[in-house]
């Protein structure tokens, strides 16, 4: 079982490199299986096929994603926390650009990723974030009943919004950025209205 861990590690890892350099439709499973120095006809078997190995390549970035220690110590106020959760996300986004741009591209052609991508937009916070923020409100310094799924909810669709679109293809200056994630920072902090379902 050692041995298949590892292996699968190997392709998933070969598998990365090569999808970011050669595209979805560019990258061969010989190639992938050649970098990962692994058999073939192990990438159907563990993976089944192509579709499945890209599958599971972004399944591992979005876990990866929402569980990684935050690389910034816990902050004094939600404001803070949300501001260098915004700037630490960028950074790790700008680090794995080549992987966000082909999920998202296959994203925008593909309706069955595309459904399966949803699933993992279950709108719960990612733990790190859920801690900080349940340390906020222990502390006495948020209300006990803020809705924390809801904050984080618009703090990821902030983190992907500004990442992918004002940085990765606008190119926005840095200061505009810091002011944007500042900006939403203040407002997200402040809570957000529950809709009345009645």
């Amino acid at each position: 079982m050692k041995d298949r861990a590892a292996t699968e590690a190997r392709i998933l890892a070969a598998a990365r490199t090569v999808f970011a350099r050669c595209g979805y439709d560019g990258a061969g499973l010989r190639e992938i299986a050649e970098v990962a120095e692994a058999n073939l006809s192990l990438i159907s078997r563990y993976f089944g096929g192509k579709e499945g190995l890209f599958v599971a390549v972004t399944d591992e970035f979005v876990a990866a994603r929402r569980e990684g220690e935050l690389p910034y110590p816990p902050q004094d106020t939600l404001a803070d926390e949300i501001y260098n959760y915004l700037h630490a996300k960028l950074r790790e986004d700008l680090k794995n650009e080549e992987t966000i741009r082909l999920i998202i591209s296959r994203s925008a052609i593909d309706a069955q990723f595309r459904k399966r991508g949803a699933e993992h937009l279950d709108g719960k916070a990612d733990a790190n974030f859920r801690e900080r923020v349940t340390r906020l409100q222990d502390r006495g310094q948020l209300p006990s009943g803020m809705d924390i799924d809801l904050i984080f909810a618009g703090v990821m669709y902030i983190s992907f919004s500004v990442n992918f679109f004002g940085v990765m293809i606008g190119g926005r200056p840095e200061g505009e950025i810091d002011a944007l994630f500042k900006g939403f920072a203040t407002a997200l902090s402040q809570g957000l209205p529950v809709p009345d379902s009645g």
